[in-house]
């Protein structure tokens, strides 16, 4: 294999990796149910990027993020995950 082409193949392991995390099934804060239930395409997402869309979603809550600012982000977490489902 081309030596730049291994590097490449490599770092978007990695860096999906960072992105994808593994979420186990977990009991999430009402806050996380309250924002998560307002993506409209979430319930259509595998389970596993739920949960994932759930962590996030979490993290953003725990940083402090404004509520209405942390849907923008999930919603267009949602729609880059649908491609990816």
């Amino acid at each position: 294999m081309d030596p730049q082409l291994e590097y490449a193949t490599k770092r978007i392991v990695e860096l999906e990796n960072l992105l994808l995390v593994n979420v186990e099934d977990t009991v999430w804060p009402a806050e996380v149910g309250m924002v998560y239930s307002q993506i409209e395409s979430a319930g259509d997402l595998p389970a596993h990027h739920q949960r994932r869309l759930k962590h996030h979603i979490n993290r953003m809550w725990l940083e402090k993020m404004p509520v209405p600012d942390i849907i923008t982000a999930a919603q267009s977490l949602a729609s880059a995950m649908e491609k990816y489902a």
